[in-house]
């Protein structure tokens, strides 16, 4: 029956006597009015002779009905006629409350009509009616459902609050009487606190309806903060009255109300981690993220890890002494691991350095966190793993962990007490040890260094900064020392683990650039030449461990000579560059003679500056070697001109001639390589250069991809892909190794790095899901997922996306797919889930997105396009999906196109420029045409498992990846699985700050009431 609520004139007739249930005519639209007029003054009658005959509520009902389908084209509030005719005098009419009970009951009459009523009634000076209609009021709202109500679901919400806020209101007017008349209060009022106490209980023990009061605080914020203060004033008022008082056992029960209440501001779910390890002795997620941050990273900003490691411990709820000794213990396994010295210097600037300033980083971060108890308390539990400490000092002769504790001491991270404490426990363990186990090794001392480095970066960054026209030669003097054994590597680990490598690579290129100037430009620059090539060195260095973008971010960097010529010439990841370039043929021959005479090739003449000098170089070597193709000169000859290129004090020379030929044999077939290698082999053979110099590191770098495997000169490397077997068996076996090990370590590392590299992201990601998905079981599974996790860092944001355009649409679309059972299905949920999230964390606060290292350009829409427009060709035959896929040319997508507004409502724009927000609106389409089938499979499970783990991230978290779900996504999940999921994770699935997203909340959770939960994630 659809009510018109709507006051009727008090004082109309009402006459005894037998109905008559006939029509009055009228038909016009004049006497509409009239006529509605008549059908509610018959009703009255009708109801007045059922009171006088005593009818039963059966018999009123079906005179009801008999009277309405004589007017079927009338609205007549029947509800209110009721209220009006029982609520007359100081007592109901009991009769005609029978009969409202039972026209709510029978469905005749909608809840929230009747509820509606209720709490518009405010005349507490009738103590009788007030207690009837509590009585009323518990009765409905105990039994109070949508289904299979047509009301608006809002409209339900708005009359739960209303009805919850009347009963708060009835004991506080009741309190306040007593409060005022402490020995006069009637026993009525009494009865109406014990009732309203009994109502508010009684109602709100329902889960639905607790539920629904949240919807309801953000739907009408107003009324829920009066609501709120009434509570306040309930509360506030029973405690000012003495225990002494006539309230007796209302008091109780009034308590028990506020109590009650009180559990709707505490309806936050506590679910259980999105990741959890139980079975594992590391936490392989942070011990593999602290890995890559050490070795792959050790340039970036600290920041990105610390929010990395922050988002991932609070995702699998680890504690934050646990979390302090996962970073510790992987410090001191990766100087066990590593059997390569600059490897060890990675780890102990990481240590020793950059450790202090991430403890730092968080505290700031987290400033509520005791955190010198928690480190302390971590570095207690790394105590326990004496074997792991003692492996570490035996192999460095060094005291490791009290160098590491005193470090965090200097940091004011732990106070000069708790370092005591801690060495003397550690010195009691090394007294165990044998004098012979800790000596004979000198690789500690080197170590030991890396403590004072950071202040040795201080003082040349100072140094940096003076004028090279008066203080050339002590400057050359403290670059040449830097330059000497591993020292340059020291520094350059120690600035990037500080910070400050941007600082000094810039200084470093302001440096160079005035060295690189014209002859009468730089002519106050006492050895210029040497300043130009020591600088050159090390710029190039930093670029070949860094990458090209730590100069880059300085956009003064950008046109000077040595990123110019970087840009231009040096191999990037094993990539060389194009040679053709439209040079000066008269400085190409004036380089030529200096070349072929026994002068010093430095600028004169028409060579004006380094930058020409090093420009034209190659083109210079480019004539040399068209000649020798073209048998002008013989091999002898060029011998003798490399020669004398290599006996300059210049050694950038031999780097610009030996990066020209590594390129120019890119571009040739196998057959034109022959002379240009042979020329290689005489630039590079016997050098006669201290192996831990910078230009013969440099050199083996650009010469290592280029030259055939087995060559003698092809520099030896520890970690290298082998050419016998095919790359997909080599991911197999490094990451069978690695998941079944539970952690990385150096080779598995390296490898994992140089097949992403080699193969990309796209084929990166589909063959470590599809080794994740062979897990079977449940603690197999859960380590392996925290590992992949983990290597998903080394590429996030592009491995991500892989991921969800790629690997999922590719399992999805295939039918009878049994890799996304359970419980790897569940894995690979979780994976995508705990990827999303670490992504769009990535991005919140970062001026620039976090890349991996040497990953020289951050993805783009011209990355995507490239990504994607390469990979397989899709199938020919393709089902149509009902709904719309997004194609990368578009800029701007209107949430409107995934949900359902209501009218005036203006939802947010989404940027979906961004990769990431293009991968999410496609897989969530796609996964809502999957649900459309009415199919329950495996697939059907994975969706509910993605959906599930979203829920379980929380906060901002999860309102990122629900905002992507079309709005009848959850209705089908619903249809499909009724009860899978629970008001709770409705309420965090649905947007309440929408109109839409709290009418489908509301509607939810009420159909919800009706179906037993599953249960099947709690």
């Amino acid at each position: 029956m659809s009510i018109q609520i709507k006051k009727e004139p008090t004082g109309s007739g009402i006459s005894s006597g037998l109905l008559d249930i006939k029509k009055e005519p009228g038909s016009s639209s004049q006497n509409a009015s009239n006529t509605r007029a008549v059908l509610v003054s018959k009703i009255k009658m009708n109801l007045m002779q059922a009171w006088r005959e005593r009818w039963t509520e059966i018999q009123w009902a079906i005179q009801l009905k008999k009277l309405m389908a004589a007017y079927c084209t009338e609205n007549v509030d029947v509800a209110e006629i009721l209220m009006q005719q029982a609520l007359v005098g100081s007592s109901p009419n009991s009769l005609i409350l029978s009969y409202l009970k039972h026209g709510v009951l029978s469905q005749m009459i909608p809840y929230h009509t009747v509820l509606k009523y209720i709490t518009e009634f405010d005349d507490f000076s009738r103590p009788y009616c007030i207690l009837a209609l509590l009585h009323l009021a518990e009765m409905f709202g105990s039994k109070i459902s949508l289904s299979p109500c047509q009301d608006s679901p809002l409209q339900l919400v708005r009359t739960i609050l209303s009805l919850i806020h009347w009963q708060v209101k009835a004991l506080y007017i009741c309190l306040q009487r007593i409060q005022e008349n402490k020995s006069t209060v009637a026993a009525e009022y009494f009865v109406i606190m014990d009732n309203a106490s009994r109502a508010i209980i009684n109602i709100l023990d329902r889960k639905a309806v607790r539920s629904l009061m949240q919807i309801a605080k953000t739907d009408s914020p107003d009324a829920y903060r009066e609501f709120e203060q009434c509570e306040m004033n309930v509360g506030g008022t029973i405690s000012q009255l003495p225990s002494n008082s006539q309230l007796g056992d209302t008091r109780e029960k009034i308590n028990s109300a506020l109590l009650q209440l009180s559990k709707l501001n505490d309806m936050s779910p506590s679910f259980e981690p999105v990741l959890e390890i139980t079975n594992s002795p590391i936490c392989p997620t942070i011990n593999s993220l602290v890995v890559l941050e050490a070795i792959l990273n050790s340039s970036s900003d600290i920041q990105p890890f610390v929010d990395q490691v922050l988002v991932v411990s609070r995702l699998m709820k680890l504690p934050m002494p646990q979390l302090c000794l996962e970073i510790f213990r992987v410090c001191f396994m990766g100087f066990v691991d590593t059997n390569d010295f600059s490897e060890d210097l990675q780890w102990a600037t990481f240590a020793f350095l950059k450790v202090p300033h991430i403890l730092n980083a968080i505290k700031e971060k987290m400033p509520d966190w005791d955190m010198s108890s928690h480190v302390e308390r971590g570095l207690d539990m790394l105590l326990e793993f004496s074997h792991l400490l003692d492996q570490t000092d035996i192999k460095q002769n060094f005291d490791m962990l009290v160098q590491f504790i005193t470090e965090l001491q200097k940091a004011n991270i732990i106070t000069e007490s708790q370092k005591t404490s801690l060495c003397m426990k550690r010195s009691e363990q090394r007294s165990r040890l044998r004098p012979s186990d800790i000596s004979g090794s000198n690789e500690g001392k080197n170590l030991s260094r890396v403590t004072h480095a950071e202040a040795t970066v201080t003082s040349i960054l100072k140094s940096l900064d003076s004028d090279p026209h008066r203080n050339s030669e002590s400057m050359i003097k403290v670059l040449t020392i830097m330059l000497q054994g591993h020292s340059f590597d020291i520094l350059r680990l120690a600035a990037a683990s500080t910070g400050r490598l941007h600082d000094f690579m810039s200084k470093l290129i302001r440096i160079n650039e005035l060295a690189s100037q014209t002859t009468s430009e730089s002519l106050k620059i006492p050895n210029r030449n040497q300043l130009f090539d020591v600088t050159f060195l090390m710029i190039i260095s930093i670029f070949q461990q860094n990458g090209l973008g730590i100069a880059l971010s300085n956009k003064e960097n950008e046109y000077a000579l040595v990123v110019q010529w970087a840009k231009r010439w040096l191999p990037e990841e094993g990539k060389y560059k194009n040679v053709e370039f439209i040079e000066e043929q008269d400085k190409v021959d004036a380089i030529l003679n200096l070349m072929l005479s026994s002068a010093e090739i430095i600028p004169c003449g028409q060579i004006a500056s380094w930058k020409e000098m090093i420009m034209y170089l190659p083109y210079a070597l480019q004539e040399i070697l068209f000649a020798v193709e073209h048998m002008a000169l013989n091999l002898e000859k060029v011998k003798m001109i490399i020669d004398h290129i290599r006996k300059q004090n210049i050694k950038s020379l031999l780097l610009v001639c030996t990066t020209y030929l590594c390129s120019y044999m890119n571009i040739v077939g196998a057959a034109a390589r022959v002379k240009p290698l042979k020329m290689l082999e005489f630039f590079t053979i016997s050098l006669g250069i201290d192996t831990k110099q910078p230009i013969q590191a440099i050199i083996d770098n650009i010469i290592y991809d280029i030259l055939p495997e087995g060559h003698p000169q092809r520099p030896i490397r520890r970690y290298q892909l082998s050419s016998k077997k095919l790359t997909s068996e080599i991911m197999n076996e490094t990451l069978k190794d690695s998941f079944h090990r539970g952690w990385l370590n150096m080779a598995s590392l390296h490898t994992l790095e140089q097949l992403l590299v080699l193969r990309g992201p796209d084929w990166f990601c589909a063959e470590m899901v599809e080794h994740l998905l062979k897990q079977n079981h449940t603690d197999d599974a859960t380590q392996s997922l925290s590992l992949a996790f983990a290597i998903m860092h080394m590429d996030l944001e592009r491995m991500t996306i892989s991921l969800l355009r790629r690997v999922l649409p590719s399992l999805l679309t295939t039918p009878q797919n049994s890799l996304l059972t359970d419980p790897r299905g569940y894995c690979l949920a979780k994976l995508c889930v705990l990827s999303i999230t670490a992504t769009h964390m990535s991005k919140i606060g970062q001026k620039e997105p976090y890349v991996r290292r040497r990953h020289k350009r951050l993805i783009t829409e011209v990355d995507m396009d490239d990504d994607f427009d390469d990979g397989d060709t899709p199938p020919a035959k393709l089902r149509k999906l009902s709904e719309p896929q997004l194609s990368l040319s578009m800029e701007d997508f209107n949430l409107a196109a995934l949900a359902d507004k209501e009218d005036g409502e203006v939802l947010p724009s989404l940027d979906m420029k961004d990769p990431l927000n293009k991968a999410l609106v496609n897989l969530f389409q796609l996964m809502n045409t999957i649900l459309m089938n009415k199919t329950l499979s495996s697939r059907t499970w994975f969706i509910v498992s993605i959906i599930q783990e979203a829920i379980k991230c929380g906060g901002t978290h999860s309102s990122f990846i629900f905002q992507f779900m079309p709005q009848n996504m959850l209705n089908q999940v619903m249809r499909s699985l009724p009860g899978v999921f629970s008001d709770e994770h409705i309420l965090r699935i649905c947007d309440l700050s929408t109109l839409s997203g709290r009418k489908m909340a509301a509607k939810a959770i009420c159909n919800n009431a009706q179906i037993p939960q599953l249960n099947l994630f709690d």
